[in-house]
């Protein structure tokens, strides 16, 4: 019983601990506000021009990046999941994904310059990459790349539902088809407080890696599971 309300008193502790900092940085923000104000309102009394504060610019800022799941990928590495081809193609094709969906994308249009002055309404969609594509992009041939993606589709470790309509590839006609990787191994959107993620694709692999065993056929679960 001691042990149970000691614990209890150390949560409020925790709390009120937390409130204490909140507060003091709630404090330190307005005050530095102020202080701001107060500079800039003397500026321009001594030029007569208006002033405004600037910070340096962040490196990272806008640059693409993927954040893995490292608990999930350690798992799938302790069972022996993924052959050698398999982590070498997931290595070169996260730099393809599309954000917030996952959908691998080509080249061209996931490096492609945005342009200034664009209307809200102006929007192209970006180009999914096609096996032939992707092909090119890892520097393999398509037979070889067309056995990885498909040995991946079955880890359900990639999907590719097939779209509407027909496109040519290869001089022939074709049901688009868009291939999505995991975002439970690996996922190319913003992560703060929740998941920005697509709801489609997460629908798509809400269900998915539920069947995984280890070398002994002992079932295994995901450590982390996101939605």
């Amino acid at each position: 019983m001691k042990k149970r309300n000691f614990r209890i008193d150390f949560t409020e502790a925790e709390k009120k601990a937390r409130l204490r900092d909140f507060e003091k940085d709630s404090e330190t923000r307005f005050k530095t506000e102020e202080l701001k104000k107060s500079l800039l309102e003397q500026l321009k009394e001594l030029t007569g021009e208006d002033h405004f504060v600037g910070t340096s610019k962040d490196p990272f800022a806008g640059e693409p990046f993927n954040q893995t799941m490292h608990r999930n990928l350690d798992l799938l590495n302790q069972i022996n999941y993924l052959t050698q081809a398999e982590e070498s193609f997931l290595f070169k094709i996260q730099a393809y994904l599309e954000f917030k969906s996952n959908v691998i994308i080509c080249r061209e249009d996931k490096f492609k310059k945005k342009r200034k002055n664009v209307i809200e309404d102006d929007f192209e969609l970006p180009k999914a990459a096609t096996v032939s594509d992707i092909a090119e992009i890892i520097g393999k041939s398509r037979k070889n790349t067309s056995i990885i993606m498909n040995s991946l589709k079955e880890k359900e470790i990639l999907l590719n539902p097939e779209g509407a309509g027909q496109v040519t590839e290869n001089g022939r006609s074709v049901s688009p088809r868009t291939w999505i990787v995991n975002p439970y191994i690996m996922i190319c959107a913003p992560r703060k407080n929740e998941v920005k993620l697509d709801k489609l694709t997460m629908r798509l692999f809400q269900h998915s890696l539920k069947k995984l065993k280890d070398q002994n056929g002992k079932k295994v679960n995901l450590p982390v599971r996101f939605f």
